[in-house]
């Protein structure tokens, strides 16, 4: 642990856990030398020697002030220490996470990187009071007293070595046997905690279809098996514990046991009085060790946060180019993309196509077809397992990140909304932009109509993720945020599926109206954007089955021209009484 924590730091500050651990065992060091030298003040004591009684007092006096000021130093150096480690992984997580792909950014992911630095960031704080500096203590203390013993009675101190050997080996199997079941018990809690989340909201669902105990039996399941864990945690880590506190009051019995043992076969009445001297800090030989396993604990459970901490830190970032280059003009060409998500199923297949620059290409086809996971290889939301995406001829893997961000605006259907007002975040893709900007991105996605229900217009707060807003008010702002931003190239996936019919006919002009202007690719089932695209492709099971211009598709008279009709059917439903 102590040199992930050191990495952690990095060298420029692993000088501060060094200097921490260097107080903190001189501060136990001294304190075992204090204890005994306790000893040697006894010992002269019964022998009636006050002079060296006195002589023993003024060192125990002088080890206990050097104790105080080097334990009140190492407690200083590990608040430092923890302060210094809370703020540099803040920073970075922060700086690591901005490297990472926009496919990293998954809920899983997300949910894992808020647990980390809500609780297991934090956590590092309190990790040298509450674990370390009491480890160390509790160990360091005990074997600088049995070297104490070694001068005065070499057979004492064996006996006593002997039973911190015994203690040792006992809290290294509980410790063994903690880890393992510690990782089954945390993974039973995040499923369980993951079925009651997943439980609570699809209690709408289930409810208005008559359904509310449907789900009940995965959240019983789940709890059941990490009550089943939880109990195996039990038989398998108290016993050792328990062992523990046994084979401790042995551990002192024996030491008792020695210490009579030999005071009543020695025939040298020094020897007798050493011994004697030796008991009121036998108890300090073994009692610490007692607290080692609850220390520990701790340290078990700190290790499962750093573990999830390395887990973020060891997430793959986006590489980026030694000579960044910058594209001339907003064209894009897909060079036999080829792109899979891990899991040994291609999604998107041999795909090729040009959009030029100013132009308006519209991506259709069925559900799943890969539609979504194209338009997000255009941002780079992941970098492709073959082939290639270029802007004005370079490949993006070719361009630093912020050159390619300035280049994109996208919305897509799950474009986050940060807590903050409507217009903190439109303006956030332009912070320099005018009142008079923000009004005409705001007509352009229809958020103007919404901004006018909203109780406090431009001001209304839109709560965490857009909680607050309904699913067409986020929709047009984040439309609103990408139409600001003004980039060359605008990607748009279902930018008006929450829209009503009015809203997306009117999005849908403000759409075609752009080109010439932007170079603009958009997945759509609105019809008149599909009509008023240069460029159709039509996608199916990551290939594209069809390209061209509408009226050519639909005279070609295949799939394009089968879910054109399905559309168009669609869209033509009405309600009749018969």
């Amino acid at each position: 642990m102590i040199a992930r924590l050191t990495a952690y730091l990095g060298r420029e500050k692993a000088h501060l856990i060094r200097s921490y651990l260097r107080w903190m065992a001189a501060a136990s060091i001294l304190q075992g030398a204090a204890f005994g030298v306790s000893v040697l003040v006894l010992r002269d004591l019964l022998d009636g020697s006050t002079a060296g009684a006195a002589r023993w007092l003024a060192a125990l006096g002088g080890l206990s002030i050097a104790y105080w000021l080097a334990d009140y130093r190492g407690i200083r150096r590990g608040f430092d220490m923890a302060i210094e480690l809370l703020t540099t992984l803040d920073q970075r997580i922060g700086d690591h996470i901005a490297t990472l792909p926009l496919g990293w950014f998954t809920p899983a992911n997300t949910s894992r990187l808020g647990q980390v630095l809500s609780t297991g960031v934090m956590d590092m704080l309190a990790l040298p009071a509450r674990q370390l500096t009491p480890l160390i203590r509790a160990a360091v203390t005990p074997a600088t007293l049995l070297v104490v013993l070694v001068c005065v009675d070499p057979r004492l101190a064996a006996i006593a070595a002997g039973c911190m050997a015994a203690m040792g080996a006992v809290y290294w199997l509980s410790g063994r046997v903690g880890r393992r079941t510690d990782e089954a018990v945390d993974a039973a809690i995040s499923e369980s905690s993951d079925r009651i989340v997943e439980f609570a909201h699809a209690q709408p669902v289930l409810r208005t279809m008559d359904r509310a105990g449907a789900g009940r039996s995965l959240v019983e399941a789940a709890l059941a098996e990490q009550h089943s864990r939880e109990r195996r945690q039990l038989w398998w880590v108290i016993p050792p514990l328990l062992a523990g506190g046994v084979v401790m009051q042995i551990a002192f019995l024996a030491i008792l046991t020695g210490l009579l043992s030999l005071a009543t076969r020695a025939v040298d009445p020094a020897t007798v009085i050493t011994l004697v001297a030796v008991l009121p800090v036998a108890n300090r030989l073994i009692a610490p060790l007692g607290d080692v396993a609850n220390y520990a604990v701790g340290i078990r459970m700190a290790r499962g946060e750093i573990d999830a901490i390395d887990g973020i830190l060891a997430a793959e970032p986006l590489p980026e180019p030694a000579h960044p280059r910058v594209p001339e003009e907003p064209r894009i060409d897909v060079d036999r993309l080829v792109f899979g998500y891990g899991t040994g199923r291609t999604v998107i297949d041999e795909v090729s196509f040009e959009v030029p620059a100013g132009s308006l290409t519209a991506i259709v086809g069925p559900s799943g077809s890969g539609k979504s996971t194209l338009i997000r290889l255009l941002a780079r939301f992941y970098d492709p397992a073959g082939g290639a995406v270029r802007i004005g001829g370079i490949d993006l893997r070719d361009m630093d990140g912020r050159t390619l961000h300035s280049l994109l605006a996208p919305a897509f259907q799950d474009s986050y909304l940060f807590s903050g007002t409507v217009e903190e975040n439109v303006r956030i893709a332009r912070p320099s932009a005018s009142q008079a900007d923000l009004d005409r991105a705001a007509e352009l996605a229809r958020l103007d109509d919404a901004l006018a229900d909203l109780p406090r217009g431009w001001a209304t707060p839109v709560g965490e993720g857009g909680a607050r807003l309904s699913g067409g008010q986020r929709q047009r702002v984040a439309l609103a945020r990408a139409l600001l931003k003004e980039a060359p190239i605008l990607l748009l996936d279902e930018a008006t599926g929450s829209l009503d019919a009015e809203n997306q006919s009117a999005v849908s002009e403000t759409i075609t109206g752009l080109k010439g202007r932007r170079t603009i690719v958009v997945i759509a089932h609105q019809l008149t954007t599909i009509t008023a695209a240069d460029r159709i492709l039509f996608v199916e099971e990551g290939h594209i089955a069809e390209s061209g211009t509408h009226a050519g598709l639909l005279a070609a008279g295949g799939r394009y021209a089968e879910h054109w009709r399905l559309l168009t059917t669609a869209a033509s439903w009405r309600l009749t009484r018969e």
